[in-house]
């Protein structure tokens, strides 16, 4: 690639995360999460920023970004899911906003996953300041881990990914949601929400989760449908379902 070239595509990228950070300040203006509960969910944060950036590689952990909370409460209300029957997942759970979304619904157990040490402090105080006012808190984890090392739950039935790594990434931690199924077969659904950055503005609706295309290339993994977000096309959530 030319110099011109390279330096052209970077300006877009940074333009497009801009407008994004802005859309989403937007949208958490319309539906205010942070300010109504007192916690800390809503600042997005580069990977550079975090005092442990040195020790964590770059190619393995995107920035954090908060899940729109109308986005959350669909998709988790429409995924048909039983919800007392199972734990759910959030892979790479970053401040934990959609852990304390989940804790909404009957879920039996919520656990977030997040390699960055300072972001699981921030999410356990978020979940300590929730369980001051509100009840069924308790049910949540945060686990400070890699989450292509994490041992997963054997009764994990929801898996959510807000675009948290690449396809490769996410294909070590599907395996790894295989192994465990085989040894406690059971149902399990995958989520990605999010599209992920387009090649140009236009193709934003048309972008599919960068992590999805790890479930897509599985075998053992079908589509289960599309979960349309009452936010934005771009925060569509694609279903996947274990078929062995």
């Amino acid at each position: 690639m030319q110099d011109g070239d390279h330096r052209a595509k970077l300006l877009r990228a940074l333009e497009y995360r801009r407008s994004f950070d802005a859309r989403l300040e937007r949208m958490d203006r319309e539906t205010p999460f942070d300010r109504v509960h007192g916690v800390d969910t809503g600042t997005p944060v580069e990977l550079w920023e975090l005092p442990e950036a040195d020790l964590m590689p770059i190619g393995r952990n995107a920035r954090y970004a908060p899940a729109p909370v109308r986005t959350v409460r669909n998709v988790l209300a429409s995924c048909g899911l039983v919800h007392e029957e199972v734990t759910f997942v959030d892979v790479g759970c970053g401040k934990g906003r959609v852990l304390l979304l989940a804790a909404e619904f009957p879920f039996r157990r919520i656990v977030g996953v997040e390699a960055s040490e300072t972001l699981c402090d921030i999410a356990r105080d978020n979940v300590h300041t929730m369980s001051h006012v509100h009840g069924g808190y308790d049910r949540i984890e945060v686990v400070n881990a890699d989450a292509a090392q994490f041992d997963v739950p054997g009764d994990a039935g929801f898996f959510f990914f807000y675009e948290p790594f690449s396809a490769e990434v996410s294909s070590t931690v599907l395996e790894r949601i295989e192994s465990s199924i085989r040894q406690c077969p059971r149902d399990v659904l995958l989520c990605f929400t999010g599209r992920g950055q387009p090649e140009d503005e236009d193709g934003e609706a048309q972008s599919r989760p960068v992590a999805a295309a790890a479930a897509e290339a599985r075998a053992g993994w079908r589509a289960a449908g599309t979960v349309a977000s009452p936010d934005a096309k771009f925060y569509d959530s694609f279903l996947f379902e274990y078929l062995g």
